[in-house]
């Protein structure tokens, strides 16, 4: 198991990350990055079993970043183990993941899907995202072509616009900037969004986005 501590001093209220892969490389990479950026705490290891024991040795940890192609992962039964073990959040970290097992990852549990193409920077923003308890979809993975069930949900094209920036994880204030409208047009998109797809909240507008094949 490697691990990067930061001094006492600067852990307030840090992410515990815990990051599944057994590519040593970029398990250094991710925890030397980390390590540097304020507001986490990372470590790693290379299997899905050794994962499992470091929840039960440490609780618990906010985010857990878990290869696809580790050993163990069974497919996907894997990650529903670690789901299941861990009271954080579990994402899909892959480089070859497709839109269906990424589609049956969300379904399954998980609270998101990072692509190691992504550069560093954006996958610190990414995780933040995650530990604030959203989900997290890179753009090109949300904007696919609708089918005959995703045509037929009644948002108008603004809605439609705001749910896909929804599906990236993108706060409120942004959306607004990338649309034109005040971030209270948003809010109230939002709450449209959510009573149109009867769900409780933006989350939960993206798990069903999902499932309808909206994106």
């Amino acid at each position: 198991m490697a691990t990067y501590e930061k001094n006492v001093s600067t852990q307030v209220r840090d992410s515990i990350v815990l990051i599944v892969d057994d590519h040593s490389l970029i398990c250094d990479v991710l925890l030397a990055a980390l390590c540097l950026e304020k507001g986490f705490h990372a470590e790693s290891v290379s299997s899905v079993d050794a994962a499992f024991n470091r929840i039960g040795e440490a609780g618990r940890f906010d985010i857990i970043l878990l290869d696809y192609e580790v050993p163990g992962m069974d497919g996907l039964n894997g990650m529903r183990r670690l789901i299941s073990a861990n009271e954080g959040s579990v994402a899909l970290f892959s480089g070859v993941a497709n839109w269906t097992v990424v589609e049956q990852a969300i379904r399954a549990g998980a609270c998101g899907y990072i692509p190691k193409t992504l550069p560093l920077r954006t996958l610190k923003h990414a995780l933040r995202i995650i530990a604030e308890g959203e989900l997290y979809l890179p753009g090109e993975f949300m904007y696919r072509t609708p089918n005959a069930e995703a045509a037929d949900i009644g948002l108008k094209p603004r809605e439609m616009r705001v749910l896909g920036f929804l599906c990236e994880g993108m706060p409120n204030k942004e959306i607004g900037k990338n649309i034109g409208v005040e971030e209270t047009i948003v809010k109230m998109d939002v709450k449209s969004i959510c009573r149109k797809l009867s769900v409780r909240n933006r989350t939960q507008a993206v798990i069903s986005a999902m499932k309808r094949g909206v994106f």
